[in-house]
């Protein structure tokens, strides 16, 4: 059986306990030249010769083996959002983040509820990753590791706000987070945007004949 718990308001209850006595808001760098963005495909790619400039201001993206960037689209967002990058087609023209959105309604219906926190967990300093299967969203680092270097210690499945899960893919998620041996967490978000967590524990009951379910 699983048991969905939430602390206090806005400080998630994911954080590490050396995190909780000061949230840790990201810096925005110096500013500088917005690097081009080729937006095809459901993905943004940044040209070799800027790569390592985004790479490092956050560890956004994959390097390919051309050595260029490949950007998810929530990372696309976010980048754009922090004017860190221009966005524009195959044919060279100018997008906006409405029309990164728009494009990818069909096959990605959630990617603006998944970008808000992905924003979030950015805002608070932790390094995210692209999830996997299974309806995990997001993979976040412990404060200091560096993707590459470390593993994930966190597992993030997002949901909007009346958003029902089955007990199902409750249990799918919970499973695959046990096996991976990392937290399971919920992010909640609501009608005005705001993100909540909770996170996920599996537990075991035991009936009044002493076997277990």
């Amino acid at each position: 059986m699983n048991n969905l718990s939430e602390e206090n308001g806005e400080t998630p209850d994911f954080l590490e306990p050396e995190d909780l006595e000061e949230e840790f808001i990201e810096e925005e760098p110096e500013e500088e030249e917005p690097a081009d963005t080729i937006f095809t495909n459901g993905k943004g790619y940044v040209a070799k010769e800027e790569a390592d400039r985004i790479f490092q201001h956050g560890f956004y993206g994959i390097r390919l083996d051309d050595g260029r960037l490949e950007l998810e689209p929530v990372e696309i967002l976010h980048l754009f959002e922090r004017k860190r990058i221009t966005v524009k087609t195959s044919a060279g023209d100018p997008i906006g983040a409405k029309d990164i959105v728009n494009g990818l309604r069909d096959t990605d219906p959630d990617l603006w509820i998944r970008y808000l926190v992905f924003r979030d967990l950015r805002s608070r300093g932790y390094a995210v990753r692209q999830g996997f299967v299974g309806g995990i969203s997001f993979r976040v680092y412990a404060r200091g590791e560096r993707p590459g270097d470390a593993t994930a210690n966190q597992l993030i499945y997002v949901l909007r706000e009346g958003e029902a899960i089955s007990l199902h893919d409750l249990d799918m998620v919970t499973e695959t987070a046990s096996a991976a041996r990392k937290k399971l967490v919920f992010g909640l978000v609501d009608q005005n945007g705001e993100v909540n967590y909770y996170r996920v524990a599996q537990a075991t009951l035991q009936n009044r004949s002493g076997d277990t379910n």
